[in-house]
């Protein structure tokens, strides 16, 4: 790929991930930062300048991202390797906290370790109200990674 493509892909996949607030650190060739969250784990992506969406593609072959747009990395509910994953073909969807961010994660962080890290947890904020998915704002591809040194 001569260096003028490169750049311009380089960009592409960087806007793609700023747009969708999978992260807040610098983008190196379309790698984010620390950004997902899966089961406690936590994850980088690449991303992809995909659109996904009029695909007509049924419900179960999409896995979930809550986004939260700023207040706290992304958290998806499957990672490779899980039963049922689908490839890296997201919907996500945005998440808002009527009541503040900290009324959510008093009522999610259930391991008490300073963020919701897990759809269990997403779940239990969504269920005390605090935490209200604000439905699907994107349809994509993309690939998570685990950040290095996690289990």
């Amino acid at each position: 790929m001569n260096r003028k493509a490169f750049r311009i892909a380089a960009v592409a996949v960087s806007a793609g991930a700023a747009a969708l607030g999978l992260g807040s650190t610098a983008y190196a060739a379309g790698v984010s930062g620390p950004a997902i969250y899966v089961d406690h784990v936590l994850y980088r992506t690449v991303a992809t300048p995909t659109d996904l969406s009029g695909t007509g593609a049924p419900a179960q072959s999409w896995d979930t991202i809550y986004n939260f747009f700023g207040a706290q990395p992304s958290v998806a509910t499957a990672a490779p390797g899980d039963p049922g994953f689908n490839g890296g073909r997201w919907q996500v969807h945005k998440v808002s906290t009527p009541q503040g961010y900290a009324a959510a994660l008093a009522a999610g962080d259930l391991d008490a370790d300073g963020v919701l890290d897990s759809a269990t947890e997403v779940q239990a904020a969504m269920a005390s109200g605090t935490l209200v998915d604000d439905g699907i704002v994107k349809y994509f591809v993309c690939t998570l990674n685990k950040v290095p040194g996690q289990p």
